[in-house]
């Protein structure tokens, strides 16, 4: 055996064994979703620009991207010696304050079901949230249909049985300073509603990306052979495989982006090697 093929035999099977640690947690979720033959086999992923991205699960071929609002917006000024941080993959706070990092108990979808509310700093807490559901065609990505509590829209002759919904969700939060009532800080979090995949999926893949760019690793969990590579360009914030029932949410590891870089050009020397 070559040393690139036991190297990179090693390296993924790390990565695996790693992200194996996560099955015993996931093995107790329950979901009555099952996979039918001939089902859809996209992978959607979403980055911190907004864009969603439909992915060949195959091969990792982009097929379509759909344009929303950025994940993510708040002020990046420091003011008044603090400022706070939110974490895009799952909306978690974090308070930097005094060359200091703490999280927070609490993030922003439970800030916003918990509000109006008062902190134990007196900090007074003010949040909203607005759903929305698309229909899209899942072989174009065009959106054929658009539905929320205020309007109803169709954009385009719509398929009903081929239209796949995708809900997703604005949170805004906005934080005020207790004694003058001036607003401290505020942020815009959107976020997907997807179903969790069951243990019995037939999905074999196991994904990691970078924590900077935008790389995404399949890898079969079975063989340890990476499958595909895809650099989007921006940060992922969360995978998906998209089912005829809308969307289900796929795990994955982050790894540091020279980690990921390494074993991308490892596995490309054994595939040369092998010619």
């Amino acid at each position: 055996m070559k040393w690139t093929t036991l190297y990179t035999t090693i390296v993924i099977a790390f990565l695996i064994s790693f992200s194996s640690a996560n099955d015993d947690f996931n093995s107790e979720l329950h979901s009555t979703y099952e996979e039918e033959p001939g089902s859809i086999s996209t992978v959607l992923v979403s980055t911190i620009d907004g864009h969603l991205r439909a992915l060949d699960s195959k091969n990792g071929r982009i097929l379509w991207t759909i344009r929303e609002d950025a994940v993510l917006r708040s002020p990046s000024t420091v003011k008044q010696g603090f400022t706070y941080l939110p974490n895009p993959i799952d909306g978690s706070l974090y308070l930097l304050k005094d060359s200091s990092l703490k999280k927070l108990p609490f993030n922003i979808p439970q800030l916003v079901h918990a509000s109006p509310c008062r902190g134990n700093d007196g900090v007074l807490y003010a949040g909203s949230k607005k759903d929305v559901w698309f229909g899209i065609d899942p072989l174009t990505g065009t959106k054929v249909e658009t539905l929320s509590s205020s309007s109803a829209d169709r954009i385009c002759p719509a398929n009903k049985g081929s239209a796949v919904f995708v809900g997703r969700t604005e949170y805004r939060v906005s934080m005020f300073d207790g004694s003058n009532r001036a607003r401290t800080w505020n942020v815009t979090y959107n976020d997907y509603s997807a179903h969790l995949l069951p243990e019995n999926s037939n999905y074999k893949l196991r994904h990691y990306v970078s924590t900077s760019s935008g790389n995404i690793l399949a890898v079969d969990s079975v063989t340890a052979e990476i499958r595909w590579e895809q650099d989007l360009k921006e940060q992922i914030v969360a995978i998906y495989l998209l089912q005829n029932d809308g969307l289900h949410k796929l795990p994955f590891e982050v790894l540091g982006r020279e980690t990921l870089e390494n074993s991308i050009k490892i596995s490309l020397i054994f595939l040369f090697e092998d010619q």
